[in-house]
């Protein structure tokens, strides 16, 4: 039933052309964040987060075996390590900052400019990195509920819709209108101080991750997301 509740909304789940949201959310978009972040955990619990780090197994139809990925992600600057093991691979990749690099069954090879963009552009969108921001009323989000989808602005620009329930808990969440940018999100589960989703689906069913393990860190990273020399 939630997944049927999440398609009756994709007519409507992209913002229309010059859309924008207001800084000040109106009494109906605070409520609803405030559904959704007693949803994932209280607002206290993210808003004192520096970032997470998170095991999940990746199933997809292009590959024969499963890949498990471990990831460490920073809320507060744009840094993303993705740690991939299985199906023949070992695999490292990391955005820091303005860089990122490779390293593929020991061979290391330095991003180009449209790698870093491309990891740089979904970074601000995050939806557990959004929980932070609209936790601490951080002023580069903004936010507008609208037939149970928020919409979420990151400085100004529209970075991820995020569908809820009935009791403000995340069913789906996309960055565009297209079927191929839409994570349907499964059973809610405890994860440490947190609750989210426990597996997260692509239409047509041809992708799937499980939610292995998921930890807030409350502390600055210690993982270095550098280039190995």
């Amino acid at each position: 039933m939630r997944f049927l509740f999440v398609f009756a909304l994709m007519a409507v789940l992209a913002p229309s052309p010059g859309q924008t949201a207001d800084r000040a959310a109106d009494p109906a978009t605070a409520a609803e964040i405030q559904r959704m972040l007693d949803a994932v955990g209280g607002r206290d619990v993210w808003r004192r987060a520096h970032g997470f780090t998170m095991t999940e197994v990746l199933y997809t139809d292009q590959l024969e075996t499963p890949v498990v990925r471990e990831y460490w992600v920073d809320f507060r600057t744009p840094r993303i390590m993705e740690k991939a093991v299985g199906n023949g691979l070992r695999q490292t990749r990391a955005l820091n900052r303005e860089a990122g690099w490779t390293d593929r069954n020991g061979a290391l090879e330095a991003w180009s400019d449209e790698e870093v963009a491309g990891w740089r552009s979904f970074w601000p969108g995050i939806p557990t990195r959004v929980f932070h921001l609209l936790a601490s009323e951080d002023d580069s989000v903004e936010a507008r509920w609208r037939d149970g989808v928020l919409d979420i602005y990151i400085d100004g620009e529209w970075a991820v819709w995020i569908a809820n329930d009935e009791d403000g808990t995340p069913v789906a969440y996309g960055r565009d209108e297209r079927h191929t940018d839409t994570h349907f999100l499964g059973k809610a589960l405890p994860y440490g101080d947190v609750t989210l989703w426990s597996e997260a689906i692509e239409p047509g069913g041809d992708w799937r991750v499980v939610m292995v393990d998921y930890e807030l860190l409350y502390e600055p990273h210690e993982v270095s997301f550098d280039q190995p020399r």
